[in-house]
């Protein structure tokens, strides 16, 4: 579990003492999440989330909180950021900022089907629809150049062949780079569990979309192709053909691709694999080195995947291509 802060009850009463949450019944570490601190929080009156943010800055944290707040304003499924008495959704707590949510109801789902990337497809679609007119802008951490730099740093620990990947991947990735893709607000990190389902009619309905701050500009196809990767693999840990269909035709349902963006989805989707294989391979580096035995972590998301699934992009050109005129 990711919890780098850890809280007494005393310590978390005086935290929340500028909420007006009522009584604290229980809490507890949440074991999820990579990057910032998480509990569980229950009062006689509500559910809450608390997240104490360990890398994040002010500006930056302003960025998601206004996000979370207008998509949750336009109808979306997302934790709504708390306010304090003295209307304040980030407070700090011994010098890191923190911030209260409401929770969502559901829990993430470990194995997908039509039915599931059918309503993540609406879900996206909705999402990058109202995230057009959302006026906030942060830069995309994660654009061309950034992964050029880590892929760099990367190279000295993989073996020949990964290596060699690497390097032939990005220069594809250099060369083929469009610039005129249709741009705006992306989650950027739309996996499954990352998404909250509850059983609803004797069936899974989608009750909530989670963890936004990794949320920026960039390219919606690569948004789209991010989320195809995880939520689409069948038996093979390939591209399920029923699977992909369901979402691509959900999403553009609500907003349908055009000729350049249909041009460049196999690229966009080796882009997807790439920028989470090497994401992967950092964090693994960073944890191993600099990790604080007294914190409990999250186990490690395999790059190897990611790695096997970018294979699979470059070796089905053609299938890739023509998903996307299912």
């Amino acid at each position: 579990m990711a919890v780098y802060t850890s809280l007494s009850l005393t310590q978390l009463k005086q935290l929340l003492t500028h909420y007006e949450l009522g009584n604290i019944i229980s809490f507890a570490g949440i074991a999820d999440g990579i990057e910032n601190t998480n509990y569980y929080v229950n009062t006689n009156t509500g559910n809450y989330v608390l997240t104490i943010f360990e890398h994040y800055t002010a500006q930056e944290l302003s960025y998601f909180l206004h996000l979370m707040h207008f998509l949750r304003q336009h109808g979306m499924i997302v934790p709504e950021p708390i306010a304090d008495s003295k209307q304040q959704t980030l407070n700090t707590w011994q010098t890191k900022p923190f911030a209260l949510f409401n929770r969502l109801s559901g829990k993430s789902i470990v194995q997908s089907n039509t039915a599931h990337c059918r309503q993540i497809g609406t879900a996206l679609g909705q999402l990058h629809q109202i995230g057009q007119n959302f006026t906030f802008h942060r830069s995309n951490p994660w654009g061309f150049s950034q992964i050029q730099a880590i892929g760099k740093a990367q190279e000295p620990h993989l073996d020949k062949d990964d290596a060699l990947l690497l390097s032939d991947e990005l220069s594809f990735q250099y060369n083929n780079l469009d610039h005129h893709l249709i741009k705006s607000v992306i989650h950027a990190d739309l996996f499954r569990d990352n998404v909250l389902f509850e059983s609803r009619s004797k069936a899974l309905h989608l009750s909530g979309i989670l963890d936004f701050y990794t949320a920026c500009h960039a390219p919606l196809l690569f948004d789209l192709a991010i989320c195809v990767n995880d939520w689409c693999p069948g038996k093979d840990n390939y591209l399920d053909l029923n699977k992909t269909r369901a979402l691509l035709n959900a999403y553009q349902q609500v907003r349908p691709l055009d000729d350049n963006e249909k041009q460049n989805w196999s690229t966009m989707l080796r882009a997807a694999a790439l920028r989470f294989w090497l994401s992967r391979l950092s964090f693994q580096q960073v944890k191993y080195q600099q990790v604080n035995t007294k914190t409990e972590l999250t186990p490690d998301k395999d790059p190897d995947v990611l790695k096997c699934l970018l294979l699979k992009h470059r070796e089905n050109i053609t299938f890739c291509q023509s998903l996307i005129h299912l």
